[in-house]
């Protein structure tokens, strides 16, 4: 049940990312890709901690989200570099949404 709530947390967010690029009418495999990687961001944040950061769970989600992003960031700086900080701002607002979300709903899966 966990892996299923957490795959829709996913989409949810994957919507969320992608939805503008959609309506944007931008490449395809950019839009899907967005949505994907939030799918696979989700799953890793609801099933990480950081405990040798000895930093609160809560940032968990932003920190993750950022260090995932990086490689979109420096395939995206070459050729769009408006969206740097689009990406970079999404990654983080987007991963503490999911950890949010993780904090809020962790006990009905206990």
């Amino acid at each position: 049940m966990y892996t299923v709530f957490t795959i829709l947390v996913g989409v949810a967010i994957g919507f969320i990312d992608a939805l503008p690029m959609f309506m944007k009418k931008m490449d395809k495999a950019n839009c899907w890709s967005a949505f994907f990687q939030y799918v696979v961001v989700t799953f890793i944040i609801f099933n990480t901690s950081l405990p040798q950061l000895n930093i609160s769970h809560i940032f968990v989600g932003p920190i993750v989200s950022f260090l995932m992003s990086l490689p979109i960031v420096i395939i995206i700086g070459k050729s769009e570099k408006k969206a740097v900080p689009i990406v970079i701002a999404n990654a983080i607002v987007l991963g503490f949404i999911i950890s949010v979300i993780k904090h809020f709903t962790a006990q009905c899966f206990i």
